[in-house]
Parts: C-alpha cells; structure tokens; sequence
C-alpha cells in the first residue's frame, strides 16, 4: 500500500465544554465526517484508520460504517496521549505501509487539494508537514511572565496537519524515541528529534484545528461559505 491515513480521533475536548469536538455537529454532519470524506475525494489515501477513545469509539464505529466508499477504514483504541494513539494508528496500517498520513480529526475543514499537495511533497522529501505562515508578533516569556525575546517572525510558521512520513523513518523515530515518545506534540517533531529531515509544504488558512466553541463557530461559517460558493 503507498498511503495510509491515520485520524487521531480519542481527544478530550477540555476546551470545548466537555463536548467531543470530533463529533461535534458541523454542517449537519459530525465534524470526523468532514475529515473521512476529504480524505476519501483525495483519491490518494487507500485505507485509513481512525484512532478513537473508548468513550467515542461506539460512535465512531457507527459513523464509519455509514461511509459509502469504497475505501478501507478500520477504528482501533488510542492511548492516553497523542503520540500513543498515532503509533496504534501506524501499527494497525502496518510496515506494508510506504508513507503515513497523519490528519487531526478536529481539523474538519480539509481539502482533498490539501491532501493531495501533501502526498505529492512526501514523495520528494519523506517527511513533510502542512504550514502557514506567522502573521501576529511572537513574544517567548520567562515563567514570570516577563519578555525573554521576539523572534523574527520571517522565520516563523504554524504547523497543521496533514503530516505524511516515511513509515520506516516513523517507525524508526518511535524506536528511538523510548520514554520521550509521550512529551512530543507531533509526529514531526519525533521525527526532527530522530534526526530526520523535515520540510514544510504550503498549508491552508482555513484548515482550523477546533478546540473551543468559537473555532466551531468559525468552521460553520466557512463550510457554509464553501458549500455556497
């Protein structure tokens, strides 16, 4: 198999009220939904994996059964932290698997452009991660509070996802990643830690990750607009 995704999916949502925001209405749709069907449209991802908790994987299961598509999409448990989940994620595709896609569920509004930009980069550089750039000032604090320094923000760029890797190199940077694999917050950075290049490919402004209400409220006005266009 070339590509196989994998969507984070077991989450807490602490910001969001409580409330799962993967199955969060959006649209009239779950939020996971928009998700599975861009990655579906893409025409480049043959089999996915949803990544769910146990709380939400009933419902998960239910909604990935009622997919018309032909294909293949599995749920399997996470873990207590996200680098855990992906690595289950990445062990049900399996080392059959040439490059990994990773796509947070609570990033709905993704494109099947997006994806396709994503997987056309990792064939020329084996590790790559959606990115747009920094437009506020960035400010690094001390604990107290007070202001260290300020980056040049040139230099700067706010990573999303998708991510898609090697999966040998993935797989290589979990083995060498031991204890430390629970502190990274992303695939990319076990994989810069590893010692493997990295490289940024062009994101999209509105491929926003939902974490309180008002996000959710933002993505229902630019699915909206989207459908309307």
């Amino acid at each position: 198999m070339k590509v196989g995704a994998i969507v984070p999916a077991a989450g807490r949502g602490e910001r969001l009220g409580g409330r799962d925001k993967v199955l969060a209405p959006l649209g009239g749709r779950p939020a996971l939904a928009w998700v599975l069907d861009a990655l579906v449209r893409s025409e480049v991802v043959e089999a996915i994996v949803v990544v769910a908790s146990e709380a939400n994987r009933t419902a998960i299961e239910s909604l990935c059964r009622s997919l018309p598509t032909t294909v293949p999409v599995a749920v399997t448990r996470g873990g207590a932290e996200r680098a855990l989940s992906v690595r289950a994620g990445a062990e049900t595709l399996g080392a059959a698997t040439k490059f990994v896609l990773v796509h947070d569920a609570a990033r709905p509004l993704v494109t099947p452009e997006l994806i396709r930009r994503a997987v056309d980069a990792v064939q020329r550089h084996g590790a790559v991660v959606a990115a747009v750039p920094v437009v506020d000032t960035i400010k690094q604090v001390a604990l107290d509070g007070r202001v260290v320094t300020t980056p040049d923000r040139r230099s700067l760029v706010a990573v999303q996802t998708p991510q898609v890797f090697r999966f040998d190199w993935l797989w290589e940077a979990y083995r060498r990643a031991g204890a430390s694999l629970v502190t990274a917050t992303d695939e990319a950075m076990l994989l810069e830690r590893a010692g493997f290049p990295v490289y940024v490919f062009p994101g999209d402004p509105e491929n926003l990750k939902i974490t309180t209400p008002l996000d959710l409220a933002v993505a229902e006005f630019l699915l909206a607009r989207r459908r309307s266009a």
